[in-house]
């Protein structure tokens, strides 16, 4: 990934984690979601946005509304950006605590079984 793509990314991060703060979005299935990062696609035609959420039984609701304010969020993103078309956002559950947490868990196992 280039530099280009890379600043990109972290700016449509930075913009979108904005969104989230305070009562800019007012649908209430969208509180609690922080953005963790965005991966762009080489062309910039897509970018994958990687969210959190502080109770995980409501991610089956905050994906239904993030999809359904895709639209608007891509909106505020062209007020700021201007690049000649904005990348299509698709959101996905960041599961990188649950997979460190795994690995972790399974190094304690080896480094256990190594020293009996």
């Amino acid at each position: 990934m280039g530099l280009r793509t890379l600043r990109l990314a972290d700016e449509i991060r930075d913009l979108l984690a904005n969104c989230f703060v305070g009562d800019r979005l007012r649908d209430p299935r969208l509180q609690g979601i922080s953005i963790t990062h965005v991966r762009l696609s080489g062309d910039l035609q897509q970018a994958s946005v990687f969210f959190r959420i502080f109770d995980p039984s409501k991610l089956a609701e905050a994906e239904t509304a993030l999809r359904s304010s895709a639209g608007y969020l891509r909106t505020s993103l062209s007020a700021h950006i201007k690049i000649r078309k904005l990348p299509e956002l698709r959101f996905r559950y960041d599961e990188s605590v649950e997979q460190g947490a795994k690995i972790e868990s399974l190094l304690e196992q080896i480094n256990k079984d190594s020293a009996e």
